[in-house]
């Protein structure tokens, strides 16, 4: 895929859009942003957008709120069942959770404000990924995949090459495995978190699996997903022996600390390596996923959804500015690399940033195109979105199989027998 492509395109579709510029903003009450963007530096970036857009617009309200990956579907829930859902949220990356929302008809139709802000600026694929029930359903603006960060001082002292293949990769993780030294080959995380849930299914698509068939049937007993599933059990055995509770943070925290020569993780790392580890910098490069035999990594976005409200007007404005491209570069600049921005004005300011500039070989497979990655509501380009898989993410099916082998020493064709007949029960009266 040539940047050029994954940078530009178009998406047919829209219905007119009732907003009259900053001025109607002033009438409205307080904007809730909700958002599991929740790093200091991206918290202090918020807080600069809300200042300058109500300084901008007398009488506009931005009220920030934080939750983390995990709590952001009990959030959100909740709020409407009170009756007051954020009128924003920011950086999701659930598509099926708001797909479900949109079914619901609870989600603004935002592809009027992609046509007025010019929808040749934006990554058509991208915009594509969140059409969902025949509107647009988020805006996003920032796509992304995780990759594997290894620290080339550790596997140059072992005489050893960086991971391509999953045998290369077990192989590297005994090697480096020093428990008496506190220091770990791998960082395979087993907590009943969304962290587990993406690098399983990661090993699963890495193994050729597919976790439903071209009818979106349930197909998790399978020779593909077990031998992912015995992988995935080998690799903790050279984890932290904490990775039970190890969510997006740990995995991270692992890494720059210096308890993990290896992480699975998006570009984040590297602004965190900023402010906890600089000495590590020179020491880190990061490569593509290892894998069993299939290219494979999850593609997810960093998104704008609006919930209707009172408020709808006021929010699509305040939207509108934090799309801008200075604006949408203030977003990603504390996370430089963390997501390649998707409109091609802004790729620019990405390019010349210092972090950039000065660390190539670790930030090269975090923004240069793929065309590996894979989202798990259409696992392949031919099949339909897949409705069903909100269900499996309510109830972490894939983290629970992923606590019986690891934690609970469950034989992996057991545990994959189960996850099998729970994705079953969950998905069997579901319709489109």
């Amino acid at each position: 895929m040539k940047r050029r492509d994954f940078l530009a395109g178009g998406l047919a579709g829209g219905v007119g859009l009732a907003m009259g510029g900053h001025a109607r903003a002033q009438a409205r009450g307080t904007i809730r942003f909700l958002t599991p963007e929740t790093d200091p530096s991206q918290v202090k970036v918020w807080q600069e957008l809300i200042t300058r857009y109500t300084e901008a617009n007398r009488g506009a309200a931005v009220q920030p709120e934080y939750a983390s990956w995990d709590d952001l579907i009990r959030k959100i829930p909740a709020d409407l069942m009170a009756g007051r859902p954020p009128e924003i949220v920011a950086g999701s990356s659930r598509v099926s959770f708001m797909a479900a929302a949109a079914k619901r008809n609870l989600l603004v139709d935002l592809a009027p404000l992609v046509d007025q802000i010019g929808r040749a600026d934006f990554h058509a694929p991208s915009l594509k990924a969140w059409h969902l029930n025949g509107i647009q359903a988020a805006i996003p603006y920032g796509v992304q995949w995780p990759v594997l960060w290894c620290r080339t001082d550790l596997f140059q002292e072992a005489g050893l090459e960086l991971p391509k293949t999953w045998d290369e990769y077990r192989a590297a993780a005994e090697k480096l495995t020093n428990p008496a030294r506190g220091m770990f080959g791998a960082c395979f995380p087993a907590g009943r978190t969304w962290n587990t849930q993406i690098q399983a299914t990661i090993a699963i698509w890495g193994a050729g699996g597919r976790m439903f068939d071209d009818k979106l049937n349930p197909t998790f007993d399978t020779p593909e997903i077990r031998r992912a599933m015995t992988y995935y059990a080998e690799m903790c055995r050279f984890s932290p022996p904490d990775i039970g509770q190890y969510g997006f943070r740990e995995a991270s925290a692992a890494y720059t600390s210096g308890k993990a020569a290896t992480t699975f993780y998006w570009g984040r790392v590297l602004s965190h390596l900023y402010q906890q580890a600089p000495d590590l910098l020179p020491k880190s490069k990061t490569v593509h996923i290892p894998h069993g035999g299939t290219p494979a990594t999850a593609l997810g976005w960093d998104e704008f959804v609006v919930y209707k409200s009172r408020n709808t007007n006021a929010a699509l404005d305040y939207v509108k500015f934090m799309l801008e491209p200075q604006h949408m570069f203030m977003m990603m600049e504390p996370v430089i690399a963390h997501v390649v921005p998707t409109r091609t004005s802004v790729m620019p300011m990405v390019e010349r940033h210092d972090w950039v500039q000065k660390h190539p070989d670790i930030v090269r497979p975090l923004i240069e195109p793929i065309d590996f990655g894979i989202s798990a509501t259409q696992e392949t380009p031919d099949r339909p979105f897949n409705y069903k898989w909100d269900a499996i993410e309510a109830r972490n099916i894939i983290p629970d199989m992923v606590q019986r082998i690891v934690l609970g020493k469950e034989p992996v064709n057991i545990a994959v027998e189960k996850a099998q007949k729970e994705a079953v029960d969950a998905t069997k009266d579901l319709r489109p």
